[in-house]
């Protein structure tokens, strides 16, 4: 099996969904997605609470205990009997950094260490095998840099889109108020209630939204390698754009200089990083 743990329950589903029909892979295993309808900052505190990164207990575990106490949150995780069935873990969250004020009580260099201690837990190689095959992916600052285009594709400025992390508004609202794109419908298909694509047959319509992918996956790899290097290109290496050192080049070049973020989507690197290579590997 392989387990998609979703921060939110709407965009991020439709995405993988609408990325999944559009391109026709197939994954080689039976795939489950929960949506942990919380921050990533409130995963950290969760899984340390349970005592995940000592070892006492199993990540999935405490992701089922926790579906439990809350009613909002939609999840399939029952369907896992054993933790050994999961070969893989797939976890997309945005980095949603906030200015302390009353409201957040902590600094930026603390939000960041608790990212951090994620990283450190679920990317070290030379971990055991349970903790081994579990990925966490970022947004950053959020899922809606997926449509922060000032115009239409394919919009070349986008490599220098950043976001201030101390501005008076949020970034839904700069998204909404400065974005080419209103919606996710240049980028997705409709979802049923049962939490299905709507597929059309409007053939124009879905070739569109193919080439707005294309086009989305090149800017955000080609931003993720510049963000890595300095090279605005696509690497050879896919290494050298993984999410911990996207992470800390953030941190280095924007973060502590700026106080902003570089505008980056999580769902091309993904797709360039793990789906193209299964189809290799097909």
């Amino acid at each position: 099996m392989i387990l998609f743990i979703f921060e939110g329950k709407d965009d991020e589903p439709r995405l993988y969904k609408t990325l999944k029909e559009i391109f026709h892979f197939e994954l080689n295993e039976e795939e489950i997605l929960h949506y942990y309808c919380s921050n990533i900052f409130s995963l950290c505190d969760t899984i340390k609470e349970y005592g995940v990164f000592d070892g006492s207990v199993n990540l999935i575990n405490v992701l089922k205990e926790e579906a439990t106490k809350h009613k909002e949150v939609k999840s399939d995780l029952d369907r896992i009997k054993y933790s050994y069935e999961v070969s893989e873990i797939f976890m997309f969250f945005d980095y949603d950094i906030h200015k302390q004020d009353e409201k957040n009580k902590l600094t930026i260099k603390q939000q960041n260490a608790k990212i951090l201690e994620l990283f450190n837990y679920f990317e070290n190689e030379s971990l055991d095998s349970e903790r081994n095959g579990i990925k966490l992916y970022i947004n950053y600052p959020m899922i809606e840099s997926y449509r922060f285009f000032k115009k239409e594709l394919p919009d070349e400025d986008f490599k220098n889109y950043t976001f201030d992390l101390m501005s008076k508004k949020s970034f839904k609202q700069i998204v909404n108020e400065e974005s080419f794109y209103q919606n996710l419908k240049y980028l997705c298909f409709d979802m049923k209630k049962s939490g299905e694509i709507k597929n059309t047959e409007d053939e124009g319509r879905i070739e569109k939204i193919r080439q707005n992918w294309l086009i989305l996956k090149e800017l955000n790899i080609k931003k993720a390698h510049f963000i890595c290097t300095n090279d605005y290109s696509i690497p050879d290496n896919k290494d050298t754009i993984n999410q911990q050192i996207i992470f800390n080049k953030q941190i280095e070049k924007y973060v502590t200089s700026n106080h902003e973020v570089s505008v980056l989507n999580a769902f091309p690197l993904f797709w360039f990083e793990y789906i193209d290579e299964q189809k290799v590997l097909k």
